[in-house]
């Protein structure tokens, strides 16, 4: 930008509406905010592309006096290049009222100011009523710099010079970028001037982009520019490198023709060539990716590119996220992308369609990267689910999904079906998951069915937390044709049309047969008196334990069934005041050809020596196959007395106080 007064003056004689001030004899007080431009430099240059149309800019404060209903301010702008005379531009009219809240208020200064580089004051003065009244205030001073003059000032430009020559393998492998030295000495130099680099594999003007810019503060001496390497590797297998540059300065105004151009020697591999586009097995099948193709796996696989070489590393990018460097020891070639990038940028919380997939194949030592990179591929991820998330995710059981509940039609608890809702359906229910949304499935499973036998589909209002029964019962058939099982096993799944989530397994309790009465089991050691009590004749003696013969009638017993006979003492016969102390249960394990077993009650101190006088016991047992129970005796009592006539008790010890 040049400084004389014939660059920077106007000719007010070109201008209309405007007048040099010939003097000022007293400079009035300046009172007035200065003239905002949003759009100006820190310094006060006014970009280029800003000064093909009348300048805007605004009056950012009220004045004194404003002018009010039928009555007109008149602003005055005061052009001032330096080198040359005031001038003012033609007054702006402003009609009233105006009011404190209107401003700021934007006005423009004709274009026709600024077509020649310059150093310009811009000011103004406000007239109240009439553009020329004697009162009046004015602002301080805006300064801006109008730049027309493109750096090199049209002259043709130098040639730079590479600092390498060759530029090999080994120097890309251990650099960032490869330098060139532009001339600094060229015309209307400025500090801020960027250098806009061209590389071209022949030595006429380019016709692509620059590579990435620089811009430098220094106003004198060469300019270095940083190639980065990966430009450098787009013209691997060229034995020539050229490089053109042009300038621009911070207005904007660019040179006109690219400068001389500058040339080195390569030698370096031919790039990896003609990538096969990325493929997606987990997605080819559905034109879909969910938390099913995760728990198998989700790869990208590449299958070919050109000039491969022995230490080739492959990045696969997945939407945005890079993963780590896989060697490339053979194509095709398969990368596992793990559930943490799946879902990183939010797959389980929406559906992302035309997500990018793409990979980069880097030469070995290349530590830098990016590489060359693949063509896209675009792929619709979905891993949202019905209830809360899993925290082993993407696994499909999930522990934080309320167990089901059964409920037979006559049996009053939960998870336990018997003979008494026989032929009657049966109902499930669950606390249903977070944040239902309707629509949303949730459907029941049980053993041996192939589909499911109860949906609740998720209704508007729904909340998650309140317990919902399923919207259909269960028939009897679907209970029978699974048997008798303690340990049955019932879950649901939850499904939102894309993912489905597993509760954890419910036990249920299925016994389908009525319960079997057995006969009740004998004391055979009452036997021996004649109103068949237990007491001190009793032989074998009562401290050295009591029989309790078991004979199941009908016998429908099996090898590995479980007998448990249960014995329970009473302060007076038959089974008045129980003593709960002498409570105790006894197993055993029926073996084949079983037709009885005895029961040994051993424990004289806690089982026996508390039933002495008039006392009382009762035996029953049960009978359990796999758990289930397949039915109960009948009780029987038996009557213990350890008392003599004379007040003794019979013991092991002899006879003696209790």
């Amino acid at each position: 930008m040049g400084n004389s007064t014939s660059d920077n003056s106007i000719n007010t004689g070109n201008v209309a509406g405007s007048t040099a001030i010939e003097s000022v004899a007293v400079s009035p007080p300046r009172t007035l905010e200065k003239l905002s431009i949003e759009y100006a430099l820190s310094d006060g240059v006014i970009p280029i592309k800003y000064l093909f149309d009348d300048l805007r800019v605004e009056l950012t404060e009220p004045w004194t006096e404003l002018a009010g209903e039928n009555e007109s301010d008149f602003v005055v702008p005061i052009y001032h290049a330096r080198g040359s005379v005031p001038i003012e531009i033609e007054p702006i009219e402003l009609r009233g009222p105006i009011i404190a809240g209107q401003f700021p208020i934007e006005i423009k200064i004709p274009q026709a100011y600024f077509l020649n580089s310059a150093v310009v004051d811009l000011s103004y003065r406000v007239h109240n009523l009439f553009p020329d009244t004697e009162v009046f205030e004015t602002s301080f001073v805006t300064t801006i710099i109008i730049d027309r003059v493109a750096p090199g000032g049209g002259e043709v430009l130098k040639a730079a010079r590479f600092l390498l020559d060759p530029i090999t393998e080994f120097d890309l492998d251990n650099s960032t970028s490869i330098d060139v030295e532009v001339p600094g000495d060229y015309l209307d130099r400025k500090a801020g001037d960027t250098v806009l680099g061209y590389l071209n594999t022949h030595g006429t003007q380019p016709t692509g982009p620059a590579f990435p810019m620089q811009s430098f503060a220094a106003t004198s001496g060469p300019m270095l520019v940083n190639i980065p390497v990966a430009e450098i590797r787009k013209f691997a297998g060229a034995a020539v490198l050229y490089f053109f540059y042009r300038l621009r300065d911070r207005a904007g105004n660019l040179s006109a023709q690219y400068s001389l151009v500058a040339s080195t020697r390569l030698i370096l591999n031919a790039p990896p060539a003609r990538l096969s586009p990325p493929e997606v097995p987990a997605y080819e099948s559905d034109l879909l990716i969910n938390r099913e193709d995760a728990r198998r796996i989700v790869s990208v696989r590449v299958r070919q590119y050109d000039n491969r070489l022995a230490g080739d590393q492959c990045v696969v990018e997945w939407d945005g996220i890079k993963l780590p460097a896989v060697p490339v020891t053979a194509l095709p070639l398969t990368v596992t992308v793990e559930w943490s990038v799946l879902i990183a940028k939010g797959a389980d919380l929406r559906r992302i369609i035309d997500l990018p997939v793409r990979y980069y194949i880097l030469r070995a030592g290349n530590t830098v990267g990016p590489g060359v990179g693949s063509p896209v591929k675009r792929v619709t991820v979905d891993m949202t689910v019905a209830g809360q998330e899993n925290p082993q995710a993407p696994a499909l059981l999930n522990r934080q999904l309320a167990l089901v509940n059964i409920h037979g039609a006559i049996s009053p608890v939960p998870n336990r079906l018997d003979y008494r809702d026989a032929n009657q359906p049966v109902r499930a229910s669950f606390t249903l998951f977070d944040k239902p949304m309707p629509g949303e499935l949730a459907v029941l499973s049980w053993p041996g069915q192939a589909a499911p036998v109860a949906t609740y589909r998720v209704k508007s209002g729904d909340v998650g937390g309140r317990v919902v029964d399923f919207d259909n019962l269960i028939p009897w058939s679907v209970i029978q044709s699974a048997g008798s099982n303690a340990t049955t096993l019932v879950n649901y799944q939850t499904d939102n049309g894309v993912n489905q989530q597993l509760s954890p397994d419910q036990t249920v309790f299925v016994s389908l047969a009525p319960l079997i009465k057995y006969e009740k089991p004998i004391f055979p050691q009452s036997l021996q008196h004649p109103n068949k009590f237990l007491n001190c004749t009793t032989k074998p003696p009562l401290w050295l334990g009591i029989e309790v013969l078991v004979k199941p009638v009908p016998n429908t017993l099996q090898a590995g069934d479980q007998v448990v006979m249960t014995w329970q003492g009473y302060e007076h016969y038959p089974d008045r005041d129980p003593i709960p102390s002498t409570a105790q249960p006894f197993t055993y394990e029926w073996a084949a050809g079983d037709t009885s077993h005895s029961f040994w009650v051993r424990d004289y101190e806690n089982l026996i020596k508390p039933l002495k006088d008039y006392a009382g016991a009762a035996a029953r047992y049960s009978v359990f196959r796999n758990g289930i129970q397949l039915g109960t005796s009948y009780i029987n009592y038996v009557q213990i007395d350890r008392r003599y006539s004379t007040g003794n008790y019979c013991g092991p010890n002899g006879d003696g106080p209790e």
